[in-house]
Protein backbone atom coordinates (compact mmCIF):
# COMPACT_ATOMS: atom_id res chain seq x y z
CA UNK A 1 0.00 0.00 0.00
CA UNK A 2 1.23 2.98 -1.15
CA UNK A 3 1.39 6.23 1.39
CA UNK A 4 2.23 9.95 0.75
CA UNK A 5 3.84 12.43 2.95
CA UNK A 6 0.82 14.32 4.32
CA UNK A 7 2.34 18.09 5.33
CA UNK A 8 1.36 21.46 5.24
CA UNK A 9 3.72 21.79 2.62
CA UNK A 10 2.61 19.22 0.70
CA UNK A 11 -1.15 20.25 1.39
CA UNK A 12 -0.26 24.22 0.13
CA UNK A 13 1.54 22.35 -3.31
CA UNK A 14 -1.30 19.45 -3.98
CA UNK A 15 -3.80 22.16 -3.93
CA UNK A 16 -2.09 24.91 -6.16
CA UNK A 17 -1.38 21.38 -8.73
CA UNK A 18 -5.25 21.30 -8.54
CA UNK A 19 -5.18 24.56 -9.80
CA UNK A 20 -2.74 24.59 -12.11
CA UNK A 21 -3.99 21.29 -13.97
CA UNK A 22 -7.70 22.58 -13.87
CA UNK A 23 -6.37 25.85 -15.68
CA UNK A 24 -3.71 23.80 -18.62
CA UNK A 25 -6.67 21.78 -19.05
CA UNK A 26 -9.02 25.01 -19.56
CA UNK A 27 -6.00 26.21 -21.98
CA UNK A 28 -5.78 22.86 -24.44
CA UNK A 29 -8.72 21.32 -24.38
CA UNK A 30 -10.50 23.65 -26.58
CA UNK A 31 -11.40 23.89 -30.49
CA UNK A 32 -8.34 25.48 -32.34
CA UNK A 33 -5.50 24.00 -29.78
CA UNK A 34 -2.73 21.93 -31.27
CA UNK A 35 0.37 20.87 -29.02
CA UNK A 36 1.23 19.63 -25.98
CA UNK A 37 0.67 20.11 -22.55
CA UNK A 38 3.19 18.78 -19.36
CA UNK A 39 3.21 18.98 -15.70
CA UNK A 40 6.28 17.87 -14.28
CA UNK A 41 6.42 17.77 -10.64
CA UNK A 42 10.09 17.83 -8.77
CA UNK A 43 9.96 15.48 -5.45
CA UNK A 44 12.72 14.95 -2.52
CA UNK A 45 11.85 12.43 0.48
CA UNK A 46 7.93 12.55 -0.42
CA UNK A 47 7.86 16.46 -0.35
CA UNK A 48 6.95 18.14 -3.42
CA UNK A 49 9.30 20.95 -4.25
CA UNK A 50 8.91 22.20 -7.87
CA UNK A 51 5.98 22.14 -10.15
CA UNK A 52 6.78 23.04 -13.60
CA UNK A 53 4.25 23.64 -16.11
CA UNK A 54 4.72 23.45 -19.57
CA UNK A 55 2.69 24.34 -22.60
CA UNK A 56 3.04 24.44 -26.37
CA UNK A 57 1.74 25.28 -29.27
CA UNK A 58 1.52 24.09 -33.01
CA UNK A 59 1.24 27.36 -35.32
CA UNK A 60 -0.53 25.39 -38.46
Amino acid sequence: MMTHAITTGNAKKVAQLQAILAEVLRESLRRGFFGTAAIELSVQDGTIQHIRRTVERIEK
